[in-house]
């Protein structure tokens, strides 16, 4: 398995299978293990920026106001993304089989 240094995917942008775009990788969901730090999924969308930053308090009303229509987030299981070119990850399923985290 090839290694890929984590803080390298914060930002990058990530395309379905079709060319879609679905958004920026902003956080990992992960677990620690005695040898390794593993990736369970990758929180892609704004509202995954909005958890790194804790800036919750001050987006929540706007996103109340708007109800909901601003903000997503998804959730992507580690083996749905294909980094195989980590400057350009990318879906291995199309983005309307994905299901919203928030």
């Amino acid at each position: 398995m090839k290694e890929i240094n984590a803080e390298l995917l914060i930002g990058r942008k990530v395309c379905d299978a079709n060319g879609e775009k679905v958004g920026r990788i902003e956080e990992f969901r992960v677990t620690n293990t005695e040898k390794a730090c593993l990736v369970e999924g990758y929180l892609v969308g704004t509202s995954a920026l909005v958890d790194r930053l804790s800036a919750w308090t001050l987006i929540r009303p706007i996103d109340k106001a708007l109800r909901g229509r601003v903000f997503s987030v998804y959730e992507i299981p580690w083996e749905q993304m294909d980094l195989s070119d980590p400057k350009h990850p990318k879906l291995r399923i199309p983005k309307s089989e994905l299901r919203h985290s928030k």
